[in-house]
């Protein structure tokens, strides 16, 4: 459940509404991309502070793989693509054309393009529905353990005491369920300025 203390109904909504066209969107360009249908739920989204996540979530001294895209234009943030290392190994299998034996270095460009298409494709769906441009850069993946990637994107970010929205993703591929997480680290003020766009 989302963190209602922050947050209206209405603005909660709208988030969820958000997130499920960009999810949408972004399953279309997946599939497009390999040329084989994938589904993709948001099952589940959360907006917590920078403590919660880790009593909630996940914890500190977990080892993950991160993908780290930044959102840039009308409103500036990171994304954060969590996903441990069967997650990636399925993932990539699923980018990849039949027959190519997976390496470490094709299952990170795999990993890496999969989260381009996937924040692209949010973002450009979100532009549409504000009506402002909100663009995404190269995405760059390291391993480390889940509280350092976590903290060096907190104070990258400016943030202090704000919020962490989490979104869940669930990728359908060839009858198997692959879920990830998809976090966004908003620069301090971003949601407050996204709903005044939006009028809530």
């Amino acid at each position: 459940m989302l963190n209602k203390g922050k947050f209206t109904d209405l603005q909660i909504d709208i988030i969820k509404e958000l997130v499920n066209i960009g999810g949408g969107n972004a399953a279309t360009s997946i599939s497009q991309l390999i040329s084989k249908p994938v589904n993709m739920t948001v099952p589940i989204i959360e907006i917590l502070d920078y403590n919660q996540v880790y009593e909630n979530i996940m914890m500190e001294d977990q080892m993950v793989n991160a993908v780290v895209t930044r959102m840039l234009g009308d409103a500036e943030g990171i994304f954060l693509f969590i996903v441990n290392d069967e997650t990636a190994d399925n993932l990539a299998n699923m980018m990849m054309p039949e027959g190519i034996e997976q390496t470490m270095e094709i299952r990170d460009s795999a990993i890496k393009e999969l989260v381009n298409t996937l924040v692209s494709s949010f973002l450009n769906a979100t532009s549409k529905e504000i009506g402002r441009s909100l663009i995404s850069s190269v995405p760059l993946l390291t391993k480390d353990m889940f509280g350092a990637i976590l903290s060096s994107v907190y104070i990258e970010s400016g943030q202090y005491d704000e919020d962490i929205m989490i979104i869940k993703n669930e990728f359908s591929y060839l009858g198997e369920k692959i879920e990830s997480s998809l976090y966004f680290v908003p620069n301090p003020g971003v949601l407050e300025k996204l709903f005044k766009i939006i009028g809530v």
